[in-house]
């Protein structure tokens, strides 16, 4: 039953291919919408019976190739399905979507959904590099040396990251005798000595903070996401749906692992760490796309937060972050494609009056920028609410102000595209979509922003099945908060930010390719040696 929603999108990749020299693009879009029927089909599965398991080859649960779909990866791989239709219906009039492209496009849908799926530690692993192969070719889809550089940047850093997955797993399969995720969860305290799973944690926790872009391991998602020629449904694709992979892996492990290790308190200092080098770097970009990308690295940091503090209410509010981080990032990251094609530049200082011009994209832009700072009624209000609801530590309170301050200040940097003097652009309209069709796809996911959050309390209960009862005084005051933050970030962006050379400093940091291999070694060492002195196994 489940191994149909990866087996439909790879037999339509294939199928594709015959289509070489003729239009493919109805059939892919046909395709897409079937599947999203499909897995609303298996989510109400999910939802009225509990969790499906498909057990493949008749063998026995502890060594057959397992797909398991709980409430969790449902409705990530729901959300998923959305956002691929929605995608493709954005890119239906560009000279890009080909049946190449839409070979690769559904290799990946399938690929993603897999591992969401999959509870074999082997199979992820061969699913994480044949995803960074797909994705590697995306970027490079253009053909140009820069694009052929990025790719390649991101192909040999991912590839060299999974390797120390494979070690990991080889340590587990010698110590249990069990690939699978839910086998090992159900032996793994009987394990004599716990200090002999450090080195697997180590490995396995290193790989995926640099799926996710933990500090220090995040220099390569700018330069994937940053690339001048890619299309803008790739780093839409990465930030949308890419990232929530690895949060749904890093969960699933840590979970694995919690019965012996527990690193809440490490991962909830990274996150933090995380979540404020991220927004000073957004704030420092000028190019649009690369401040999304570092965006993503601080959004990041707040889910692993959320997820770190160890509560139901933060759990749930990360949860509900990545849902809403998936919608509210598409959508600007859709908008910056639209206005790069419009004004053939993403450089905030030359874009001005976009509301203007462009209400349609400027409207997008608008819902974007207010579910990612969280303002009241849109879902990243929830979503923030219920993870500072986790904690009622004071010290987590403000970084958890200092991150929302930080996320309010790129965002202004990025607004001021929408006012001002207008910029005449190079195009006002796009002879390849006529009626707008990009710009009223990127609406429509903007309205979601705002629609998943008046609704956000029961689309969280639908989603999940978690009832959360969000306090209106409690709310009132979060809403107060928030105005102060913004006139707050408004007043500094004017006074200092906007003209400050440290800023302008700190946007040109790059580091070389050997600095990023030598960080991932300098991670997993401090990983390891933070279990075995501090904890104390």
């Amino acid at each position: 039953m489940l191994y149909w929603l990866i087996i439909v999108p790879i037999a339509i990749a294939v199928i594709n291919i015959g289509f070489i020299h003729s239009d493919s693009r109805k059939l892919i879009i046909a395709s897409q919408v079937g599947i999203v029927g499909y897995a609303t089909y298996l989510f109400y599965r999910v939802r009225q019976d509990g969790a499906i398991v498909d057990n493949m080859g008749g063998y026995p649960e502890q060594f057959a190739i397992t797909l398991y779909a709980d409430r969790i990866a449902i409705v990530l791989i729901w959300l998923t399905t959305l956002l691929f239709l929605g995608l493709l219906i954005y890119a239906y009039a560009e000279d890009y979507f080909t049946s190449q492209f839409g070979f690769l496009y559904l290799t990946l849908q399938s690929l993603i959904i897999a591992l969401f799926l999959s509870t074999d530690l082997f199979n992820i692993y061969v699913l994480l590099e044949v995803s960074t192969v797909v994705i590697a070719i995306l970027i490079m889809i253009r053909k140009d040396r820069q694009a052929v550089y990025d790719g390649m940047i991101f192909l040999f850093v991912s590839v060299i990251g999974s390797g120390f997955w494979l070690f990991g797993t080889g340590f587990l399969y010698r110590t249990f005798g069990y690939l699978d995720i839910y086998a090992i969860e159900e032996v793994i305290t009987q394990v004599e000595d716990p200090r002999s799973l450090i080195l697997p944690f180590a490995f396995m926790m290193t790989t995926l903070s640099l799926k996710i872009a933990l500090f220090p391991l995040s220099s390569w998602l700018p330069i994937a996401y940053g690339t001048p020629s890619a299309p803008a449904v790739i780093p839409a694709i990465l930030s949308g749906v890419y990232e929530t992979t690895g949060l749904y892996l890093f969960i699933r492990i840590t979970h694995m692992f919690a019965q012996v290790i527990d690193l809440q308190l490490f991962f909830l200092v990274i996150g933090f760490i995380t979540a404020i080098t991220g927004f000073i770097f957004a704030v420092a970009q000028d190019d649009m796309r690369l401040l999304l990308a570092y965006s993503t690295i601080s959004q990041v940091g707040l889910m692993v937060v959320g997820i770190s503090l160890g509560t139901a209410d933060s759990f749930y509010g990360s949860l509900y972050h990545m849902f809403a981080h998936s919608l509210f990032k598409t959508v600007l990251f859709l908008s910056v494609g639209t206005l790069n094609t419009r004004y053939e530049t993403r450089n905030i200082q030359d874009i001005r009056g976009v509301m203007k011009t462009f209400p349609i994209t400027g409207a997008a832009i608008l819902f974007g920028l207010l579910g990612i700072t969280g303002a009241p009624l849109f879902n990243g209000s929830i979503s923030k609410y219920m993870i500072s609801y986790g904690s009622d530590s004071p010290y987590i309170q403000l970084l958890l102000n200092v991150i929302n301050f930080g996320t309010l200040l790129y965002s202004i940097k990025f607004a001021t595209v929408l006012f001002g003097d207008k910029i005449e652009p190079e195009k006002i309209k796009d002879p390849k979509d006529p009626f707008n069709l990009t710009q009223w796809v990127t609406l429509t996911f903007g309205v979601l922003t705002l629609f998943t959050g008046l609704f956000g309390n029961r689309l969280i209960t639908f989603l999940y099945g978690y009832s959360f009862e969000i306090s209106t005084s409690a709310y009132l005051e979060k809403g107060f908060v928030y105005l102060l933050l913004s006139f707050a970030a408004y007043a500094l962006y004017r006074g200092w930010v906007k003209e400050s050379d440290f800023f302008d400093k700190v946007g040109h940091v790059e580091l070389s390719f050997n600095t990023m291999i030598t960080l991932q070694l300098i991670f997993f060492i401090g990983l390891a040696g933070y279990m075995y002195v501090i904890t104390g196994l």
